[in-house]
């Protein structure tokens, strides 16, 4: 059993151990648990991180690390943003950008309207053509050649001027123009452009865009950074504006950096003034030119009727040689030829066998739908045709021949013997008429069955009979030369019916004649 002293002595120094500890760290413990507590509670957490977020940004915005880092964060939230919903930035965008664009488009309308008025005025005078050789010449185009020829006008000095400082940037003039102090000229404008926004109240977008003192005219263009003014004498055109802007363009361009690290040193825009020259434009007027139409009406009269006269001529020989062409045609006989309402009218006898006309007028190279053709039919009576009616009339009395044969027989019987002989005669007078005609023909001779045996039996029988045909043809004193021979048994009847009549009129041998040409 412990010895009561010895515990009741532990405990004591525990105890005090423990007065002592929670003297020396109490305090810390208690700040590290709140401190702990704080950790875990996010919403407390998220309290002190929104508190102390602003401060850090504005910190760390002195350096271009945190710059560095952001941007890319901020430009991808930016385009997710806008293919999510492009009307976001299209809101925020639109009070900026409308009034610019109104301005713009008034001012591109007018300019187009001017400019096309002037082309037109000078588009059909003598020196129109020079300036349209220029303007391929120089690369130029030919509005910008009609500004610089043509107007009563002249650029003579163009100021480009620092628009936070109204420091002078850069100047140009031409080579006789009365040239005060530049440096001097610029400072009033920027008093002048001061004193007119103090004094009208002139926000974002209303500014001072012309000037007029006596005789010339001062314009101004607006850029983000700087502005040029113009000195003009005389009255220009509004699309001159274009030209300055151009060239305000490429110096903003040209001159970015330079203009956003601007000290008061002008040095660095000496290379500007390349683009202040391009703005030098305008000359005195010249002599009156006479202008086109005095001679391009009557030329252009002239010409037509050139034209028209070689445009008749030609197609009255092309008719006329179809004319006489087709007077020449065997089995043509032209009666009336004449022109009305734009188009020609034939009209006469034409034999059937004639050559079509149309197909003529075609090889001619003449319109078809301008002619209109009313032929009357005949039967001429040269020769080629009579020849050509009588080999045809021949012809169907040979093709009307037929040779009859018995049931499943191939044997010619006595009574087709005379059949045989009229045939023979008919093909041998149809001979000498092809030759008088100059054609060469051949007969076919084509047997045929009827429907009552077998198909490998008809077509044997067909063959058999055509064979038969010939050799009976041919000891009736007709050239075997002149024939071929076929069965084609039930394929091409001769009558499609079923009684006994039309089998008998099967059971047959048909001639065909073909020419060899």
């Amino acid at each position: 059993m412990p010895d009561e002293r010895t515990t009741n002595g532990r405990k004591s120094a525990n105890d005090a151990f423990g007065e002592l500890r929670a003297l020396l760290v109490g305090p810390e413990r208690e700040k590290i648990q709140q401190l702990q507590d704080r950790l875990d509670d996010p919403v407390a957490r998220a309290e002190e991180i929104r508190r102390a977020l602003p401060d850090a940004i504005r910190q760390a915005g002195r350096s271009h690390k945190l710059r560095l880092v952001l941007q890319p964060i901020i430009e991808d939230g930016i385009r997710i943003s806008v293919q999510r919903d492009p009307a976001i930035l299209a809101d925020a965008l639109s009070p900026l950008i409308g009034e610019t664009v109104r301005k713009a488009v008034s001012s591109a309308l007018q300019s187009m309207l001017q400019t096309l008025n002037q082309v037109l005025e000078q588009s059909l005078s003598l020196r129109s053509v020079r300036w349209r050789w220029e303007a391929l010449r120089t690369g130029r185009s030919f509005a910008e050649i009609v500004l610089l020829r043509s107007m009563l006008y002249r650029v003579e000095q163009v100021f480009l001027i620092h628009r936070k400082t109204g420091l002078l940037l850069a100047h140009s003039a031409v080579d006789d123009a009365v040239v005060k102090d530049a440096d001097l000229v610029s400072g009033m404008l920027t008093a002048i452009q001061d004193f007119v926004q103090d004094s009208f109240g002139g926000g974002q977008g209303q500014q001072l865009d012309t000037l007029q003192v006596g005789e010339y005219a001062v314009w101004i263009q607006y850029g983000t950074q700087v502005l040029l003014a113009c000195v003009i004498r005389g009255a220009p055109p509004k699309a001159l504006s274009s030209v300055f802007e151009s060239a305000l363009e490429r110096i903003s361009a040209e001159h970015g950096v330079n203009l956003g690290t601007f000290d008061g040193d002008a040095s660095p825009f000496h290379s500007a003034k390349k683009h202040l020259r391009a703005c030098i434009l305008g000359q005195a007027p010249g002599q009156p030119q006479q202008s086109m139409l005095l001679w391009l009406v009557p030329s252009f009269l002239a010409l037509a009727a050139s034209f028209w006269l070689f445009t008749s001529v030609r197609e009255n020989l092309q008719w006329n040689q179809y004319i006489q062409k087709l007077g020449q045609e065997p089995g043509i006989v032209i009666t009336h030829t004449e022109r009305r309402s734009g188009k020609y009218h034939i009209s006469g006898l034409r034999d059937p066998m004639a050559h079509d006309p149309g197909a003529l007028l075609q090889s001619a190279g003449f319109p078809s739908d301008r002619v209109s053709f009313q032929w009357q039919e005949y039967l001429s009576n040269d020769e080629p045709f009579a020849a050509l009616r009588e080999l045809r009339a021949a012809t169907n009395r040979v093709e009307a021949k037929r040779i009859h044969f018995r049931p499943d027989s191939a044997q010619i019987a006595l009574e087709q013997l005379e059949s045989v002989d009229n045939a023979a005669g008919e093909i041998q007078q149809l001979f000498v008429i092809a030759k008088r005609a100059g054609k060469s023909l051949r007969i076919e001779i084509v047997g045929h069955t009827d429907d009552s045996g077998t198909e490998a039996r008809n077509a044997q029988l067909s063959e058999e009979r055509a064979v038969g045909a010939k050799v009976a043809l041919v000891s009736a004193g007709v050239p075997a030369a002149r024939f071929s021979s076929r069965g084609v048994a039930t394929t091409e009847p001769l009558s499609k019916g079923s009684s006994e009549n039309d089998r008998a009129f099967n059971r047959s041998v048909t001639l065909r004649v073909l020419s060899e040409e």
